[in-house]
């Protein structure tokens, strides 16, 4: 049999002890098949189970079982069967079975319940009586333990009968980003939510032609609604806007909302668009897409044109001898950094100041003083191109003369900073909590300061994967204080390689213990290196198993034995010393 880290017993049967029938089964009574729910048997006080802990081969600390997690469910039937897939969060704890029920009641009250128990696989078959309305799943692991796992969090499914299956055409939304800068989308439905970020110049296509919840066509006839934000690219001085063209039947991705004032006709503009808050909209389907047929509707992210120049009026007719008075110059104070060859460079992360110089505008062009504005004195720029930074995140581009070329928007680093606890008070505390992309926000900085942001304290960094440990920042009002590297507070200490059950093992009583197993198994233990927090709490090593487990506390929720570096043992739980013992 393979190792598995585990004892198993797939039957307990008892036997006479003494008397003429010694060493016989008792009844086939107490022949008790240990393989099925619920797993136990309890014979003369004693506690058998399908699989028990071994101490010697199995990994300490992951024989609890774990919650497992519904990940989605669907139906394509008019009697309320359903496939629901789900992940069982540990490969070192296989579960011996999966139970789910399914209720029309979120409580699960008495009576409106359906209790389904399937065999291990990919998903869960399940034929319900609940043939309309809103259905919710939840369910719990079975595994080495007397005790299964607490019940998964809510799946829920609102649902009515399903018609014919249907052959629908083709519908994409398309985003486009024109800017020089990314920009974020934000789909939010009950089909699923997506987050995407377009870089400069790039575009993303959205599958708008089938439904996850087939039984909205019967009630509708149309997929569920998208509602949409597209926010970010590069600031402009005359702004930017969003542009919806279509090709195809406009009623597939009907507009409404974000200033989209004409959903029927191909090409529509919204109102203005800020980039920090972006725009938002919605597009529902009216009508099905038929086979054969494709519908593209396109949102480009554009750059609003200048206003036409302001018409100069006639002069006014010569009233006599003299000159008519000199129209008057509008000149306007711009402030900007000393100008730079390249992009790179005026875009640099240290150094450059965007307040430098003052520079003075009119009819298109810069002039070092007001008085070469309106004398139409023209400057002399170093180069034949040049680069000036008037915030930020903006430059503009002049030519040799000083003529405004164009204008661009710097793409500045940034952090995803785990914002979704608020700052944390210490070191250790931001680094075991469980980093991830939806409570984390995406914030660029310059010269050591985010932009728009005053965030304060420390903040774990979010690196793309799910996990503890990684990195914190210390802000101070938006400003980057200092870096973090988690483990850094931690300090290596040394236990035994096992932790021991007390129930098996009682090391207060080392009596009632094998004495081959008191001094091989346990008093012979070797250590392993763990790690001590400043909290006081004793963690697997910080590079224990490659960091599979780091922050995780030692000894898990019941309490295990461990040998200390003097030959006594202790015992921890949930990481802390509870108990001591010397039976060596």
């Amino acid at each position: 049999m393979a190792n598995t880290g585990y004892q198993i017993s797939p039957t307990v049967r008892q036997y006479f002890t003494s008397g003429a029938n010694s060493g016989s089964v008792v009844t086939s009574s107490f022949d008790v098949n240990l393989s099925v729910s619920p797993f136990s048997a309890s014979l003369n006080g004693d506690d058998f189970f399908n699989r028990s802990y071994d101490p010697i081969d199995c990994e300490p600390g992951f024989e609890n079982c774990l919650v497992p997690l519904l990940t989605s469910l669907n139906t394509g039937s008019r009697r309320g069967r359903f496939d629901v897939s789900y992940v069982t969060q540990s490969s070192t704890n296989t579960p011996t079975r999966i139970t789910a029920s399914i209720s029309d009641d979120i409580n699960f009250a008495s009576g409106r319940t359906e209790i389904l128990s399937q065999s291990i696989g990919t998903s869960f078959s399940v034929t319900s009586s609940f043939i309309t309305g809103t259905v919710f799943f939840r369910a719990f692991t079975s595994c080495s333990g007397p005790t299964p796992s607490p019940n998964s969090d809510l799946l829920s499914f609102t649902y009515d009968l399903l018609p014919p299956p249907l052959s629908a055409g083709s519908v994409n939304v398309i985003f486009k980003n024109n800017l020089s800068s990314a920009m974020e989308v934000e789909i939010r439905s009950t089909r699923g939510n997506v987050n995407y970020r377009i870089e400069a110049g790039a575009s993303i296509t959205y599958d708008y032609s089938t439904s996850p919840d087939p039984g909205a066509w019967t009630s509708d006839g149309r997929s569920e609604d998208l509602s949409i934000n597209i926010k970010g690219g590069s600031k402009s001085t005359y702004g930017n806007f969003v542009q919806r063209t279509t090709t195809g039947i406009e009623k597939e991705t009907y507009t409404t909302e974000g200033g989209f004032n004409n959903p029927n006709n191909n090409t529509d503009d919204s109102s203005a668009f800020t980039p920090d808050k972006g725009l938002t909209f919605k597009i529902r389907q009216l009508v099905l897409p038929k086979n054969g047929t494709t519908t593209n509707t396109t949102f480009t992210l554009l750059t609003k044109s200048p206003p036409p120049p302001t018409p100069t009026p006639d002069p006014e007719p010569d009233p006599g001898p003299g000159s008519p008075p000199a129209p008057t110059t509008y000149v306007k104070t711009i402030f900007g950094s000393s100008p730079r060859d390249t992009q790179d460079s005026v875009c640099a992360i240290t150094g450059v100041d965007y307040k430098e110089r003052t520079y003075f505008g009119t009819n298109g062009y810069l002039y070092n003083s007001r008085e070469d504005a309106l004398d139409d004195t023209k400057a002399v720029f170093p180069s034949t191109v040049n680069y000036i930074l008037t915030s930020p995140t903006v430059y503009l581009i002049v030519n040799q003369d000083g003529y405004i070329q164009n204008r661009g928007g710097c793409i500045l680093p940034s952090l995803d900073i785990y914002t979704l606890r608020g700052a944390f008070p210490n070191q250790e505390s931001a680094c075991k909590r469980t980093r991830t992309s939806s409570g984390s926000e995406n914030i660029k900085f310059k010269d050591n300061r985010l932009i728009s942001s005053r965030l304060s304290g420390r903040y774990p960094l979010f690196n793309g994967t799910q996990e503890k440990g990684g990195r914190n920042v210390i802000l101070s009002s938006g400003r980057i204080i200092a870096y973090e590297t988690c483990g850094t507070e931690l300090t290596d200490v040394q236990y035994g390689s096992i932790g021991f059950n007390n129930e098996v093992y009682p090391l207060q009583s080392p009596e009632n213990i094998n004495p081959r197993s008191l001094q091989k198994l346990i008093c012979g233990n070797l250590l392993e290196t763990y790690s001590l927090g400043p909290s006081g709490i004793i963690y697997y090593g910080f590079n224990y198993k490659g960091g599979k487990y780091k922050y995780v506390p030692l000894g898990g929720s019941t309490g295990r034995w461990f040998k200390t570096t003097t030959g006594t043992f202790v015992r921890i739980q949930t990481g802390i010393i509870i108990d001591e013992a010397d039976p060596c």
